[in-house]
C-alpha cells in the first residue's frame, strides 16, 4: 500500500484472522431455522450480516487492520480500496483511513445527473492500483461487477478480498481474470456449511 506519513503497528495476520472471525461469530452472525434468501439466489440458514458486526469503532479498526495485514502478506501495493456500494463501502473507508490511502465505491449504475459517475470517492486514471473488497459474497456476481466497472476506467485491480467467502465459486472467477483473490475468512473459519 502506498501509506503517507502514519506509523502503523503490524499485528500477525493469523491473529488478526482469528479475532475477525470472533466479531462475525458474535456480533454479525445468527443461525435461522427456517433458510432465507441471498442475494446469490441460493439459501441458507446461517446469517451473516458483516456490516452490523463491524459498526462499533473499535471492529471498524480491526477490519482494516486484518485487511491492510492480508495485503501486505502479499506484498500488494495499493493507492485505492474500495467496492461495490454498499457492502465494500465502510471496508474500503475504514482501510483508506488505516493505510493513508484514497477510498472509492463503485454504484450499480451511472448517475443520471451531475458527472454521471459510477465510481465516487477516488478519481481514477489508467493504472491506478487498486484494492477490490467486499463484505460477505456467495457467488461473486457484486464484487465482479465491481471489477468490471474498474477495468472500464483502466484501474489495475492488484488484489481482491472480502471479509466472508461463503462458497467456493469466487475464486475460480478471479482466477479466470488473472485477479489475485484472498478471502479474510471463509465458511471454514466460522464453521459453517458452504452455499451453492
Amino acid at each position: 500500500m502506498t501509506a503517507g506519513s502514519r506509523t502503523v503497528a503490524h499485528r500477525p495476520l493469523p491473529e488478526l484472522r482469528a479475532e475477525m472471525a470472533q466479531v462475525i461469530l458474535d456480533f454479525g452472525y445468527e443461525r435461522r431455522e427456517q433458510p432465507f434468501q441471498l442475494s446469490s439466489g441460493g439459501t441458507s440458514h446461517d446469517y451473516i450480516d458483516a456490516k452490523r458486526a463491524i459498526a462499533k469503532g473499535s471492529r471498524f479498526g480491526l477490519v482494516a487492520e486484518a485487511i491492510a495485514a492480508l495485503a501486505r502478506s502479499h506484498q500488494v501495493d495499493f493507492e485505492a480500496a474500495g467496492g461495490m456500494t454498499m457492502g465494500a463501502d465502510p471496508i474500503g473507508v475504514a482501510v483508506a483511513m488505516l493505510t493513508d490511502t484514497e477510498w472509492f465505491s463503485v454504484r450499480k449504475a451511472s448517475k443520471g445527473h451531475g458527472r454521471q459517475r459510477r465510481i465516487e470517492g477516488k478519481e481514477f486514471g489508467p493504472g491506478v492500483r487498486v484494492l477490490l473488497v467486499d463484505d460477505v459474497i456467495t457467488s461473486g456476481r457484486s464484487i465482479l461487477d465491481a471489477l468490471d466497472a474498474l477495468k472500464e476506467v483502466d484501474a489495475n485491480v492488484v488484489m481482491a478480498t472480502t471479509l466472508v467467502d461463503r462458497g467456493n465459486v469466487a475464486r475460480g472467477a478471479f482466477v479466470e481474470r488473472g485477479v489475485l483473490y484472498e478471502p479474510l475468512l471463509t465458511y471454514k473459519d466460522l464453521g459453517i456449511d458452504p452455499v451453492g
